[in-house]
């Protein structure tokens, strides 16, 4: 009696929960990832500062090439003395206007200007940079809620299913029918994804609100529930991406911009050796009546060589730092492109193997403990450990496509392409 009932409760329920895999519900709204990374461009509070840094950038390299402001001085003489304080064109026997303009050495404030772009442009790669980190932290954390739903929903059939059957071994057990001992391990079972479902759904919620918070939602905006984890595969190619980190990474343009200013730097450094020059004219005003003016002009002498030898020293060191910091991080990132494309690919490598080895393994097995459960040959404990691994075993599956799925997401940061 103890084993037929069991098989008829038990054997329908475990197959279609472990073999049929029904799909996730299409009437329930869910997440699409390409509408989330689309919505973190354009409401990320971090990506939102330096967009406002790239426009403050841009706005300076604007000002750089221009010159400076002329100046006007009044020169005033032979004033009265009866009226020291009160005083005027009017009142001075000779007034004279002298208006005159700064001229730097020819090509310093071209050199300003194209290094002031080049600023801009680092820093455009800046926030290229940073949203590569951004979109990066919203798809692992799209994963992981995907990866924690999931796992939720497989953890509440297995409990309900648990539940059902605990009440009716109960029943089975205060008429004898069933051991106590299966009784207490159904009870045992069912606290454990109690416990389980406790830990599952507050990961689920922090997953939430760390999506939330990288899109800048309201804490008590409506998010969506999260869809199927994916299981789909990326193609690459190791050396393409290589190159395409080396020469399309936007922590390689932003040092490539950096490296490009500081040359300039040393082009304007000694432009410092060459005089800067101030010409004006001055009109004079004697006795209300404009009569003749000046011309001037005036010229720095850059007489004091070693100040501006060390600031052509001070430049130079600095491209030099650049240069050497640049090829450093081209091999950098083609070592973490290596990294990266290997990891993704030992992933893939294990998930073919739970794909085709270890899940069809595991589901073979249940299948036989239930004939040989049927058949008397194993108690109802090694059945129900026999299941409790093929949960584990897909659980243990879903985690491998999680981290699949990081592992491609940090590839495409670090190669600045997207699969």
């Amino acid at each position: 009696m103890k084993g037929v009932f069991l098989i008829k409760i038990f054997i329908p329920v475990i197959f279609a929960l472990f073999f049929l895999n029904p799909p996730f519900a299409g009437a329930v709204e869910t997440l699409a990832l390409k509408p989330l990374l689309e919505e973190a461009k354009a409401n990320n509070l971090e990506l939102r500062a330096f967009t406002e840094k790239l426009k403050a950038t841009e706005a300076r390299a604007k000002v750089e090439g221009a010159l400076d402001d002329p100046t006007l001085k009044v020169e005033l003489e032979d004033l009265q003395r009866e009226r020291p304080l009160r005083i005027s064109p009017r009142d001075a026997m000779l007034t004279r206007y002298t208006i005159s303009q700064m001229f730097p050495f020819p090509g310093k404030l071209s050199l300003k200007e194209k290094i002031a772009l080049k600023e801009a442009a680092a820093a455009r790669e800046e926030l290229r940079s940073k949203e590569l980190e951004i979109l990066t932290l919203v798809k692992e954390s799209y994963f992981d809620y995907a990866f924690l739903g999931e796992s939720i929903r497989i953890t509440e059939e297995i409990k309900e299913l648990l539940s059902s059957m605990s009440k009716t071994v109960e029943v089975k057990f205060s008429t004898g029918q069933v051991s106590q001992q299966d009784v207490i391990k159904l009870q045992f079972e069912v606290a454990s994804l109690t416990n389980d479902m406790i830990t599952l759904h507050a990961r689920k919620d922090i997953a939430r609100e760390r999506l939330k918070s990288l899109l800048n939602r309201a804490r008590d905006a409506k998010m969506e529930e999260p869809p199927p984890l994916p299981k789909d595969r990326i193609e690459f190619a190791t050396d393409e991406l290589i190159n395409a980190a080396v020469e399309k990474n936007p922590d390689i343009k932003m040092l490539a911009s950096e490296a490009e200013a500081t040359e300039l730097n040393v082009s304007l450094a000694k432009k410092n050796y060459y005089p800067d020059f101030m010409v004006g004219v001055a009109p004079i005003q004697r006795d209300g009546r404009f009569e003749n003016f000046d011309l001037m002009f005036q010229v720095n002498i850059p007489l004091w060589r070693g100040k501006y030898n060390s600031q052509v020293a001070d430049a130079s060191y600095g491209a030099q730092f650049l240069k050497e910091k640049l090829a450093s991080e081209k091999n950098l990132k083609s070592l973490e492109v290596r990294e990266a494309a290997l990891m993704v690919t030992a992933q893939e490598k294990m998930l073919v193997l739970y794909e085709t080895g270890l899940l069809p393994q595991i589901e073979l097995s249940f299948e036989s403990a239930l004939k040989n459960y049927q058949s008397g040959k194993i108690d109802f404990l090694m059945l129900l450990d026999t299941g409790r691994d093929l949960k584990k075993t897909k659980i243990e599956y879903l985690m491998t496509v999680l981290e699949y799925r990081k592992m491609a997401a940090q590839l495409e940061k670090t190669a600045g392409k997207d699969f």
